[in-house]
């Protein structure tokens, strides 16, 4: 049985890498295979062959959904439950539970989620609330996500929520109004909350709600490496789980109770009230049957097995959940478990010392798994956990706890409680501001690999004075870096165009050095794709200097994050397009980067597009042409300027049919033609009779195929598409054009 176990773990986990998913055809197939594996009782090929068609018929399904929201054209109707509210001041981002889509009803244990977004700006506007089930009108596209080289996983988190969709509420009617007792009793705290400056933080720590968290501070801890302390995970459950345990065994003790059951029962009953209190979030379900399984083994006597009865845990969780394989927080729970039971094994006897020695290990030995997952983690990030995990453990968690308790009971005593958490937030708070400035490092930098060539060694050495074996494992590990390419090739020069939903941000590196064309838009929520992919691109291909700016023109598609970049890249020169909106820096003439001839174009057309700063990239034998959102008119002009030949180039305004004329087509006879449009966009942008007219270049669209990055050298150039490179997992390329 534990063959099967084993094998069946290894082939669901294998799905993170699947390139495609098995065809119907061959999943029937493999299901025959499966029960001639069982008759012959080959458990380590049953178990793989069973992991590989749960996944994939799971995959399959969910694809299914996506489907048939992309070939819908009308609105749909739908009925679910809300299960998470995110409010602005001009609309409310819910997140559904679907019960049902138009007829369709999930065959699954999991229910597939959309995320829609409800408008202030309407006259009749009531704000929704968590719990509340609905029966709506919606305007859906299929959920799918930008595919960029660095930055956050959207596309797998999509997965790991099961979410399908998302769209624009348009109309609903409420089926069940009156409030749950968790909603009253949420209300009832927020009203408590509300009046001090860190309510946000307190609440989210109490019930998982963050409507009170304000989002300078959520960026703030993101950015500090904390904000993971304030999402309700494995982690507070198990702040949850022991002091329950604590203060069930005091009680035990003081009520002479000698039965080792009774305070793991206590703690398993508070750890099922707060998974409620959280309103059974699926991390926290998660957790909860971590901790119950491997519980169970303690009380059937088998410690010594407590590993098989966590490995039996991440079985049954991905056997009712079986996206959870795609969360961070899967990973990151096991990890920290595994990490625990390692120290207690080879850690030292004294508990004290145990619970320091346990909370530098999490700390220490996470680091590298959180770079891994989320690409750039603040250098500081290690110290201030090494500091805050212990602070949120022992104190601040337990003190929330002890107000969930009296809330309702003794106001004078939580009314204590809560100035004594908001003041240990506020030094908190500032104390991160004045760290601010802290540098960050991506995974696969130089910096990390070397770190990993300078740790394991020492890692090993220590590991050997308390085992004998675990040294070779060690070991080989240290084979894993000599594959990382630890410096970059100098004659050669690459070209990003990224995928920046309907918008435009481009990335040239040469020598060490980066120029940036255009910034992508920023939203009003805050998000921005400068802050979560230019630099991110930048720190992970480990850019010494970013020698250049260039804003093509102010609309916020192109323009959107100029202040961010121009902030933390304030000695890059700029150039600027013609537009009120930006400064007076225009560009204009030619300059040398490196082996690169640079050539700045702008047209006295006006303001705006026909304003845009066009720029040709030159290595002598490949040119590049970055074009902005120029119209016709400005075209013909560059024509008349002397622009010619080019081998890849830009389609102007997106791929919009009031740019790309015939005679500047002709006239440049690009080779490769980039399209950098949204998917889905509203504009149905690149039109068909631009795709016509590029009809004798090799065409890409962002939207459909991810960043466009170009390496080019002395000889030649090659393209690749991020959303189907060679290796690229099977959920980055459900999206279909």
């Amino acid at each position: 049985m534990n063959a099967f176990l084993l094998a069946s773990l290894l082939a669901m986990t294998s799905s993170l890498f699947w390139p495609n998913l098995l065809s119907l055809p061959i999943l029937y197939v493999s299901l025959i295979a499966l029960v001639a594996s069982l008759v012959k009782r080959k458990l380590w090929a049953a178990g793989f062959i069973f992991g590989v068609c749960w996944m994939t018929s799971h995959a399959l399904y969910y694809q299914s959904w996506i489907v048939n929201i992309q070939q819908k054209t009308a609105n749909s109707s739908i009925i679910g439950e809300i299960l998470a509210v995110d409010n602005n001041q001009y609309w409310q981002k819910i997140t559904v539970e679907l019960h049902q889509l138009d007829t369709h009803t999930s065959i699954a244990w999991w229910q597939p989620k959309i995320t829609l977004y409800h408008s202030r700006s309407t006259t009749d506007f009531v704000p929704l609330k968590a719990g509340q089930e609905i029966a709506a009108e919606v305007k859906l596209k299929p959920a799918f996500a930008s595919i960029n080289p660095a930055g956050f996983n959207y596309a797998r988190w999509l997965v790991a929520k099961s979410i399908i969709g998302r769209g624009k509420l348009i109309s609903y009617e409420l089926l069940e109004n009156k409030p749950s007792y968790r909603e009253a009793w949420l209300t009832n705290v927020v009203n408590l909350l509300q009046s001090y400056q860190y309510s946000g933080e307190m609440l989210a720590l109490m019930s998982g709600d963050k409507r009170l968290f304000l989002q300078q501070h959520k960026q703030l801890y993101q950015q500090s490496g904390l904000g993971h302390l304030f999402v309700l995970s494995g982690l507070h459950l198990g702040i949850v789980a022991f002091w329950s345990w604590l203060l069930a065994k005091l009680l035990s003790v003081i009520f002479r109770i000698h039965h080792q059951a009774v305070p793991i029962i206590f703690s398993l009953v508070c750890c099922l009230a707060f998974c409620w209190l959280a309103n059974w979030q699926l991390s926290m379900m998660r957790a909860l049957l971590m901790y119950g399984c491997s519980m169970l083994f303690i009380l059937l006597g088998n410690r010594r097995r407590v590993v098989w009865g966590l490995m039996f845990s991440a079985l049954l969780i991905l056997l009712i959940w079986p996206f959870s394989v795609y969360n961070n927080g899967f990973w990151l729970s096991y990890l920290a478990v595994a990490i625990v039971l390692v120290c207690l094994w080879l850690g030292p006897k004294n508990k004290l010392v145990m619970l320091v020695y346990i909370q530098l290990a999490i700390g220490l030995l996470m680091m590298p798994l959180q770079v891994l997952l989320f690409g750039l983690v603040p250098s500081s990030a290690l110290m201030l956990n090494l500091v805050a995990v212990p602070l949120f453990s022992m104190v601040i968690v337990p003190s929330l706890l002890l107000l969930i308790l009296f809330i309702g009971v003794d106001s004078r005593f939580t009314s204590y409680l809560m100035h004594f958490v908001d003041w240990l937030f506020s030094y908190l708070y500032s104390s991160l501001e004045w760290l601010n400035g802290s540098l960050s490092v991506g995974l696969s930098s130089s910096s990390v690999a070397i770190g990993l060539l300078l740790t394991l060694p020492l890692c090993t050495l220590l590991l050997m004075l308390y085992h004998e074996r675990l040294h070779w494992v060690l070991l080989l590990l240290l084979l894993l870096p000599s594959s990382v390419r630890l410096s970059q090739e100098r004659d050669s020069w690459g070209v990003y165009v990224l995928d920046v939903g309907q918008g435009l941000a481009v990335v040239v590196t040469h020598q060490g050095e980066a120029l940036i064309y255009d910034t992508g838009p920023k939203f009003r929520s805050g998000f921005s794709y400068a802050q979560s992919v230019i630099i991110p691109l930048l720190r992970e291909l480990r850019v010494q200097r970013v020698d250049s700016i260039v804003i093509s023109h102010g609309d916020n598609d192109h323009a959107g994050g100029r202040k961010i970049l121009e902030h933390n890249f304030p000695l890059a020169k700029r150039y600027y397009g013609r537009d009120e909106r930006l400064p007076g820096a225009h560009c204009h003439g030619s300059k040398t980067w490196g082996k690169l001839e640079l050539d700045f174009y702008l047209v006295d057309l006006g303001y705006g597009n026909n304003g845009s700063c066009v720029l040709k990239l030159n290595d002598g034998n490949t040119s590049v042409l970055l074009t902005g959102d120029i119209e016709q008119l400005t075209e013909q002009q560059l024509l008349k300027v002397g622009l010619r030949k080019v081998n890849i180039m830009l389609s102007p305004h997106h791929g919009s049919n009031s740019s790309s004329s015939t005679g500047f087509i002709r006239s440049l006879e690009p080779e490769v033609v980039i399209h950098s449009s949204g998917a889905f966009n509203r504009f149905g942008f690149p039109h068909p009779s631009v795709l016509e007219r590029y009809a004798g270049a090799e065409q890409y669209i962002t939207g459909r195929d991810g960043t466009i990055k170009l390496e080019i050298d002395d000889r030649s150039y090659q393209v690749y598409s991020y959303r189907y490179l060679k290796f690229s997992p099977w959920y980055q390329q459900i999206i279909s054009w």
